[in-house]
């Protein structure tokens, strides 16, 4: 009889255990960038990125460098799947239990998280609608190379969706010497094999929004 109380001990202990801790440190991101308070929400304005994505219903969509999963666990429940790519295993380690803990059941399936490399995404051929570009990309060492590798992994009429810092002084970000110009970015994919169809530099505070499609 003695062993009811002592099974319910431990139930009860389950049930209040809380989720582990992100990792400390973000490979993808520097500290200042790092979504680790509860008011991003408020300068990120995910429902207005979300909409640029446009009709995700039945898209799979590639968030790179997703860290805590800011962006994948808003997407998951709206598109067909989503792959959150991080290159450190403790990420990916994060991902599955957000997957596991703040999905309902049958939604934890459409959230993927997947290994990568510094400069390979690891996507397959013809296996993404959308790649997902947040704070990431200005910290990828080639980026015209990781973008060239980004087309193969494109379905037909799949398109990039870039958000990052404007290349100016703002409260939140890098130094400015660190972020990409839209210039720049244009010009990286042009020549990455991609070309712009839209460009949003006030919509967000602290970023810009380009879409780019492949070339025909």
């Amino acid at each position: 009889m003695r062993l009811i109380p002592l099974l319910l001990v431990l139930l009860l202990a389950c049930e209040q255990e809380e989720k582990p801790a992100p990792p400390s440190e973000d490979v993808y991101a520097s500290e200042d960038v790092i979504d680790r308070d509860q008011e991003r929400h408020v300068w990120q304005k995910p429902g207005v990125v979300i909409d640029v994505l446009g009709d995700i219903e039945e898209k799979v969509i590639a968030d790179i460098g997703a860290g805590e999963g800011f962006f994948a666990r808003r997407l998951a429940p709206l598109a067909d799947r989503v792959i959150a790519i991080e290159i450190d295993k403790r990420w990916i380690e994060y991902l599955d239990t957000v997957r596991k803990t703040e999905l309902p059941r049958q939604l934890q399936p459409r959230l993927v998280p997947r290994l990568a490399l510094p400069d390979d995404p690891m996507l397959t051929k013809r296996e993404v609608d959308i790649v997902l570009f947040v704070n990431t990309l200005y910290l990828i060492s080639d980026q015209e190379a990781y973008l060239h590798k980004l087309l193969p992994a494109l379905r037909p009429n799949g398109r990039i969706v870039i958000v990052d810092w404007k290349k100016q002084d703002t409260d939140l970000g890098p130094d400015p010497a660190e972020r990409i110009s839209l210039p720049d970015l244009g010009r990286m994919l042009n020549s990455a094999g991609f070309e712009i169809v839209s460009v949003d530099n006030t919509a967000l505070d602290y970023q810009y929004i380009v879409v780019a499609e492949r070339k025909e």
